[in-house]
């Protein structure tokens, strides 16, 4: 006799495999016809299916996110479901392909999922040092520099008798570098994919995150030379900070900040003002485990100003929501906020 329970899994579990194989392209005529007859068969089924295609649906906007990896995966794991579905047309020796490649293709989704747990697995191989989303790390260089590693951040250090190069692969990373004529009159040198950081003086931020790269400076000064074509050099004092966007070509953004503001997440906290909410968000999802979504555009530039813990990131979504007049719902690996 079968419980209840395991007929809502069972209906669930085929509802799941309906969308993988919507997702891997049309029905054929006879398979729409079988999908047509299966939501027929009472009001669970077409709730399941319905409350599937909705989580579905969001899972998809997730795999966009970590990057090439996740969607490619997904990709498989649908491929393995419609495998599943269609197992009882396949001939009996080739039945053993099927569940050896969903075997694959769930090994393959955990790597993909992982990606948003502990960040890039592909950049953690390649890098020399590197966090977690919510981590943050102080590292010592070989030339007796400091470096405070951001959240989800890593870097792969190039030092050699020449000179003192680092490749910022992404995130944050807070400069203490020891002077040139210090360091056997080597240069230390930053380089993202957008733009190459000389330190002049001690003490600087480099970044480089979804919306761009930038350098802001606490102390001395930093040359910075684009690295896309441009190479004119633009000298920074303490207090400037220079931002290239990443889906502009035109000049950077140059502005004045407050040195004590600068990487105020090596104090504990995260500080806007005036920020628009798609980069609040993007701050926030590198101290979170799951992601945080904008259901659309239009509450993208949006306003945000305040002080936050980042112990806290959910505390601080909380209040910015309140204060936009929004709301959050939370979802498997994903938090939608809408109006």
């Amino acid at each position: 006799m079968t419980s209840n329970d395991d007929k809502t899994d069972q209906i669930e579990s085929e509802a799941i495999e309906w969308l993988a194989m919507q997702a891997a392209g049309p029905l054929e005529p006879a398979d729409a016809l079988v999908f047509e007859n299966w939501l027929r068969r009472g009001p669970h089924h077409r709730a399941a299916y319905e409350n599937m295609r909705q989580t579905w649906d969001a899972l998809a906007v997730l795999q966009q996110a970590p990057g090439d990896l996740l969607r490619h995966t997904t990709d498989l794991h649908e491929r393995g479901l419609q495998g599943k579905l269609r197992l009882a047309s396949v001939p009996p020796m080739r039945r053993w392909l099927a569940p050896a490649f969903a075997i694959a293709a769930c090994l393959l989704l955990v790597i993909g999922l992982a990606t948003v747990w502990t960040g890039n697995p592909v950049i953690a191989l390649v890098a020399d040092h590197s966090t977690a989303p919510g981590e943050i790390r102080r590292v010592t260089l070989p030339d007796g520099s400091r470096l405070d590693l951001g959240p989800a951040s890593a870097v792969k250090l190039h030092f050699s008798t020449a000179e003192r190069r680092v490749e910022l692969l992404g995130g944050s990373a807070y400069f203490s570098a020891v002077p040139q004529d210090v360091a056997a009159g080597r240069p230390f040198i930053v380089d993202t994919g957008r733009l190459s950081a000389r330190a002049l003086g001690t003490q600087f931020l480099v970044e480089r995150l979804s919306d761009g790269d930038g350098v802001a400076v606490v102390e001395h000064s930093v040359a910075v030379t684009r690295s896309d074509g441009d190479h004119r050099m633009t000298v920074l004092s303490p207090g400037q900070a220079l931002h290239y966007r990443r889906d502009r070509r035109s000049e950077p953004d140059m502005v004045n900040v407050d040195p004590l503001e600068i990487a105020p997440w090596r104090g504990g906290n995260l500080v806007f003002h005036q920020v628009p909410l798609r980069d609040v968000v993007a701050q926030l999802n590198r101290y979170r485990r799951s992601r945080i979504l904008l259901a659309s555009d239009d509450l993208s530039a949006r306003v945000v100003s305040g002080v936050f813990r980042i112990g806290d990131p959910d505390g601080a979504l909380k209040v910015i929501a309140q204060e936009l007049g929004l709301q959050v719902v939370t979802l498997p690996f994903i938090v939608v906020v809408h109006s």
